[in-house]
């Protein structure tokens, strides 16, 4: 579960760079998770996140602090189908119609957080 839980925040930290360097890229992958398939794929990949980081929070760095962002996360992974595609896809929407100077602080904190909970897990 470490190692799954490794390479999604690798790829948390490798989308906030993309978000940065490749802002049209990140948007059309975005899109990808417009419809009913990507909703869930969305949620799958929330729902191993959150419990990786549950999972791994005892032998982390900072145990708390991943049990609340592992807590948050799961939450929201059981949120969103029950909110609907409609709503999922006005969130999409909402973020591709940011400034790019919001996508860029986005991104940013998205590569933070990726890398810092990296470091925590190892």
């Amino acid at each position: 579960m470490i190692a799954l839980t490794l390479i999604l925040c690798a790829f948390i930290a490798a989308t906030g760079v993309l978000v940065i360097v490749l802002p049209a890229r990140a948007n059309d992958l975005a899109r990808l998770f417009a419809d009913q398939i990507g909703l869930w794929v969305a949620t799958g990949i929330r729902a191993v996140l959150g419990l990786g980081l549950l999972a791994t929070a005892g032998e982390s760095k900072a145990p708390m602090l991943l049990r609340i962002l592992g807590l948050i996360i799961l939450i929201n992974a059981i949120v969103m189908p029950i909110l609907g595609l409609d709503r999922h896809r006005r969130l999409i929407n909402w973020w591709l119609a940011r400034p790019r100077k919001i996508e860029i602080i986005c991104g940013a904190a998205a590569f933070v957080l990726g890398v810092v909970l990296i470091y925590v897990i190892l």
